[in-house]
Formats: structure tokens, C-alpha cells, sequence
């Protein structure tokens, strides 16, 4: 039986990035400017990986509302009560929220969580999408690729005052349209099952200067336009987010099996992620009541979060009921090969 191995290393890597985005964002240096846009690829990568990992074979999708009630336990809980731990925080340092309700259900309790937003919004386009993919692949990938380039172009062109997009209820960048490719060609990548499993020095060279390419553009995108370098929904940034992609799933391919760390980092993406910006928050909130303001080096900012994000996540997996905040499950899903070349869905017990 044959695991996705590389599907630790890629998430792991995803969740340091998404520390990264929000610890240099803002920053009005060079180096923070780069390392920023070097690291959007994590979240369309997240919902790539997310659409992989609902690609096999062994789905119920003839009882749709079922499988979307079991996959909404793993997300709804911790969605619900770390927006209340932001709106908390806000209320307690004397910015509550205009409508905090509203926040609540939207996604807009704090920034990072329109991802849940984006993602629920897919599990519920899941069926049809699967059996599209299943269908007609090509045609499926094609579509979603012209809906979600003409969408990037549309939120970009806004944002440089070239035109103005209808109002909507949520802003367009919390829609699914513009993430819809990856979650499509998560769920492609699934289906024609070719990605490569050992490492290819040749090939992983070539994705290399790819990645270069990619890299160079969309950080000179971000310093020519920066009034859409704070977006991670840009056409130069989706070439980028699959070259990343494939070049960290080759990296990870060389390895017969990921260390300890990784595994580990891949467990807690999830609970980190939910909770890294509370120890942002928190350390703003205590150093600019000192005099004078204790200001960090980018290293020392990101570290700092990165570190406290992770004892967060483990202290709450430690917990009896941790998975309701996004702690890591007591047992995990693996993608394996079964019989007959079959793919199956095994639990075992996390490592």
C-alpha cells in the first residue's frame, strides 16, 4: 500500500508561509516585501491540497448532505469559536466590531479566516464538481482556470481603480470563484494520479527555473503595483502557486519518508493556522504600551509567532476535546493504494 508522503512536506511548508504572510505584512522593507509575496502561494495551495484529498475513488457522493455534515464537524467547531476568541480579543482592547454577528458567520472575525469561508463554499459545490472532474476533466479544468483568471483580473482591476465591481454581501475575495482552479485541479491531480513519486534531479532542475520565472514575476508585479501586492489572487500568483507546488512535492519526493518535524508541522497546519495571529495581536497589544515600543526584526517577529502558533497548537491537541479548536485529530486519514490499484482511506494512529 502506497501513501502520499509528500502531502506532509507540502503542508507543513504551506503553514509556515501563511506565518509569513502575516508577520511581513506591511512591511515596507525589501526583504519583507519578498519574503511576503514568496509566500502567498499557501493559500490557494491549501485549497489544492484540500481538493486532492477529496479526489479518490471511495466517496459518498450519492448521500452529498452526509458527507458535507461529516466534513463540517472538522471545520465548523473551530471556525466558530476562534472567530469568538477574535472578537473577544478586539472587544477587550477597546476595538469591538460593528456587527459582530455578521463577522461571526462571514469569515471577517479576523482576516485569516475567510479561508473557512472559501473552503465551506467548496464542500458544498463538491458533488457536482467531483463528478465534472470525473466526467469530463479536461473540459472541467479548463472552465474553472477561465472563471478563475477572469475573476483575479476583475478583483485586480478594481483594486487599480480601472473599473468597479457590483456590491456584494461578502467581498469578492472571500467568494470561491477565484480559487475555484485549485480546488478543480486538486481534484484532477487526484484523478490521473501521475505525479511523480521519487525524485528526479533532471526534472526537479527544470521546475526549478520555472519557479525562478515565476518567483521574479510576481515579486516585480508587487513593487511596480503595490496596491495589489497584498493579494494572493493575481494570475502571476496562480503560475506561481503551481510551480511552488510541483517543486515542493519533487523536493519532497527525494526523501523515502519525511521527518518527525514535518509529519508533526502537517498534523498542527491547521490549529496553527487558527492560532498564530492571536500571539501577532497579543505581543502589538503589550509592546506598544512599553515605553519605549520593543520593535522586532522580521526573523525575530516570525519566529516568535511561529513558536507561540505551535505551542498553541499542541496544547490544545493535548486537550480531550482539542479537534473542536483545530487541534490535530486522534486519528488521521491516509491516503493509501489498495488492491487492485484502488484508492483507499485508512485511519491510523497519529505518530
Amino acid at each position: 500500500m502506497r501513501r502520499y508522503r509528500q502531502m506532509d512536506g507540502v503542508r507543513a511548508a504551506a503553514a509556515l508561509a501563511v506565518v509569513m504572510i502575516h508577520v511581513s505584512s506591511g512591511g515596507a522593507s525589501g526583504v519583507q516585501t519578498v519574503c511576503n509575496q514568496l509566500a502567498r502561494f499557501a493559500v490557494p495551495l491549501f485549497i489544492l491540497l484540500s481538493g486532492f484529498g477529496h479526489g479518490g475513488e471511495n466517496q459518498d457522493i450519492d448521500a452529498p448532505l452526509r458527507l458535507f455534515c461529516r466534513r463540517m464537524r472538522r471545520i465548523l467547531p473551530p471556525f466558530v469559536l476562534w472567530s469568538v476568541v477574535y472578537l473577544l480579543v478586539d472587544a477587550a482592547f477597546g476595538k469591538p466590531h460593528e456587527r459582530p454577528l455578521w463577522d461571526l458567520a462571514s469569515g471577517g472575525a479576523y482576516i485569516h479566516l475567510y479561508f473557512i469561508i472559501v473552503l465551506i463554499q467548496l464542500e458544498i459545490l463538491y458533488v457536482p464538481l467531483y463528478r465534472a472532474v470525473r466526467r469530463a476533466p479536461h473540459a472541467t479544468l479548463a472552465a474553472a482556470a477561465a472563471l478563475t483568471l477572469a475573476m483575479q483580473v476583475l478583483i485586480c482591476g478594481e483594486i487599480l481603480s480601472l473599473w468597479t465591481l457590483p456590491p456584494l454581501p461578502l467581498p469578492y475575495t472571500r467568494l470561491f470563484v477565484p480559487y475555484l482552479l485549485f480546488y478543480v485541479a486538486g481534484l484532477w491531480l487526484r484523478r490521473r494520479d501521475r505525479l511523480p513519486e521519487k525524485g528526479n534531479w533532471l526534472h526537479l532542475a527544470g521546475v526549478a527555473v520555472l519557479w525562478m520565472l515565476s518567483a521574479a514575476l510576481v515579486v516585480t508585479t508587487a513593487r511596480r503595483l503595490p496596491a495589489i501586492g497584498r493579494l494572493s489572487l493575481r494570475p502571476d500568483l496562480t503560475v506561481y502557486v503551481f510551480a511552488s507546488g510541483l517543486l515542493l512535492w519533487l523536493l519532497c519526493s527525494l526523501t523515502e519518508q519525511p521527518s518527525w518535524p514535518v509529519r508533526a508541522l502537517s498534523r498542527l497546519s491547521f490549529a496553527l493556522y487558527l492560532s498564530h495571529p492571536l500571539v501577532m495581536r497579543l505581543w502589538n497589544e503589550w509592546t506598544i504600551r512599553q515605553k519605549p515600543v520593543i520593535y522586532l526584526r522580521l526573523w525575530q517577529s516570525y519566529l516568535m509567532t511561529a513558536a507561540g502558533g505551535l505551542l498553541i497548537a499542541v496544547a490544545v491537541s493535548g486537550l480531550p476535546f482539542g479537534s473542536l479548536l483545530g487541534g490535530a485529530p486522534r486519528k488521521q486519514p491516509m491516503i493509501m493504494e489498495g488492491q487492485n490499484g484502488k484508492k483507499e482511506e485508512r485511519s491510523t494512529k497519529n505518530i
